[in-house]
């Protein structure tokens, strides 16, 4: 049964996204998308602001790049930075492709089983996306395993303050699995085995939530 809610929400998430794929990028909605990752730009930038070589950085859920290639249209980051995208949409990542170019290595793939060894990545990244992972702790599991020890993992989802919001919310937008609270987001976090846990509300409708590898 389980396993039949999981390919049922991804088929779900997959036409929801590539359908809206073409659109994605309309500078209205683009101009809210960027008030949600900045704060993930600015914990990145933080540390790839000094002086070392080869920083992996990878944007789980990359939709059309627009986080990414903010990030490589960075000064700071065009020598030292290798970046990585991931989506479940093929229409999103031929969106990211014609956004970033050779910038970034982009492949179509599902968060819950990501094409990386482990120990990857400096940073994991998703934004605007954990609220449609048909297995949230799975899902932040990967995100964990491809992450370096020491290495960050880093979510910004929505959030609306109220539960009652979550509910409808996830009952009105195709492919919503779970909208987390605050508690609830940390206690993922925590039971994922992530250390140092942080959290911000990074815009006013959305949270940030990240670890460490230890």
């Amino acid at each position: 049964m389980k396993g039949n809610r999981s390919e049922r929400k991804k088929s779900e998430n997959v036409r929801f996204f590539d359908r809206w794929a073409g659109s994605y990028d309309q500078p209205l909605f683009q101009f809210w998308m960027r008030r949600f990752y900045r704060p993930a730009l600015k914990l990145i930038n933080r540390d790839i602001s000094k002086d070392i070589d080869g920083w992996k950085v990878l944007d789980v859920s990359v939709g059309t790049g627009k986080f990414l290639q903010e990030l490589a249209n960075r000064k700071r980051t065009q020598l030292t930075t290798q970046l990585y995208g991931t989506d479940l949409s093929p229409q999103m990542i031929a969106e990211a492709h014609k956004n970033l170019g050779h910038k970034a290595e982009l492949k179509i793939a599902d968060v819950h089983t990501l094409p990386f060894p482990d120990n990857t990545f400096d940073y994991v990244v998703s934004t605007e996306s954990f609220h449609h992972y048909y297995d949230q702790s799975q899902a932040l599991a990967e995100m964990k395993r491809v992450s370096k020890k020491g290495g960050k993992v880093i979510v910004v989802d929505i959030n609306f303050f109220l539960r009652p919001i979550h509910w409808i919310f996830e009952k009105l937008e195709p492919g919503c699995v779970r909208v987390n609270g605050w508690k609830e987001m940390r206690a993922l976090f925590q039971k994922t085995g992530l250390r140092q846990v942080i959290q911000q509300r990074s815009f006013i409708f959305s949270v940030l939530t990240a670890g460490v590898k230890s």
